[in-house]
């Protein structure tokens, strides 16, 4: 029994010191930039030339477009 205990006491023992040393370190540490999600395939807009994530821009015939704006401008011309 007294053996349990002894190894139930050093398991909480390092496990308190790894907690006060991982909460140290990231007090100590400058935060970690945020990066922005991945943009993926990235396609550009014939009519204004903006780069637009191909999951996100407005496609039409074979063309993609950042806006309904420029979308509509290249179908009148």
């Amino acid at each position: 029994m007294r053996f349990l205990l002894r190894v139930l006491g050093v398991f909480l023992a390092i496990y308190a010191a790894l907690t006060v040393l991982r909460s140290l370190l990231a007090a100590i540490s400058p935060a970690r930039p945020i990066r922005p999600a991945s943009a993926g395939h990235l396609v550009k807009d014939p009519v204004c030339g903006t780069y637009v994530p191909e999951g996100s821009a407005l496609k039409a015939e074979k063309q993609f477009f950042c806006s309904e704006e420029c979308r509509q401008k290249f179908i009148k011309s």
